[in-house]
């Protein structure tokens, strides 16, 4: 009885051994779980914030200070230039001038924050996945043109070379078109299909323009009007007189 009693003591101890030996393991075991937690979170936390940098740093960035010609031309003459409608508090506006002019206040208005959308909520013009509204006139795929249906686009060109072929971005993505370059020249036009418009004739302005933003000897800018709904597909080198021309 003797000899059995203590077996059972042995045995006892032993799984109590067993036991104590394995607290300390679950008391590791939760703290390095939380720690784990934590450096994953701060390593998300840190990727974010490297992507928020990198979008930061995509051009136009707050400081920089660029210009695009631009001109709005329906079926065959273009409208006169926008002004700002609100206090501009972005650095996307423009002085009346046919000139987009973007220098971001804020990261709101940088990088890829800096479209035509975004430009468009200081100088009066709102854009749909159709068109885009401007002086209380809604311009949409299949506005009549003396009897054509015309299709909304933008066209768009280097300042410093109009004579090439312009790419042409469709009305769906007229509104996120971001300025990604300085001196672009971009004509957002109501054509009928086939139609190319004219470049806006302040392109020739952006390489004149002083520290004040006024252009140095005159604008350059001529624009016409071309009968029957069609369009040259240069600006002309003489102005003619039209109503509705810029």
């Amino acid at each position: 009885m003797g000899k059995a009693s203590s077996s059972k003591k042995v045995a006892r101890a032993a799984r109590a051994g067993g036991r104590t030996s394995q607290g300390p393991k679950r008391k590791i075991a939760f703290p390095l779980g939380i720690a784990a937690i934590v450096v994953v979170g701060v390593l998300l936390v840190l990727f974010a914030r490297n992507s928020n940098d990198k979008a930061a740093a995509v051009a136009p960035t707050v400081g920089d200070h660029w210009h695009a010609a631009y001109g709005i031309y329906v079926c065959d003459a273009f409208l006169p230039p926008l002004t700002d409608t609100v206090s501009d508090t972005t650095g996307l506006h423009t002085h009346g001038d046919g000139i987009a002019h973007i220098h971001p206040f804020n990261s709101g208005a940088a990088g890829n924050n800096a479209t035509l959308a975004n430009w468009g909520k200081t100088t009066g013009i709102s854009f749909s996945s159709t068109g885009f509204t401007v002086n209380g006139t809604t311009y949409e795929d299949g506005y009549d043109c003396s009897g054509q249906p015309a299709t909304v686009s933008l066209f768009v060109w280097q300042a410093s070379d109009t004579s090439a072929a312009p790419t042409v971005v469709p009305a769906s993505q007229i509104g996120s078109f971001k300025f990604s370059q300085n001196k672009l020249a971009i004509t957002l036009a109501v054509v009928p299909d086939g139609v190319t418009p004219p470049p806006p004739a302040t392109a020739g302005d952006l390489d004149k323009l002083d520290a004040n933003d006024q252009v140095v000897g005159g604008s350059s800018a001529t624009s016409t009007t071309v009968a029957g709904g069609t369009a040259s597909t240069t600006a002309p080198s003489t102005s003619t007189t039209a109503a509705g021309t810029q």
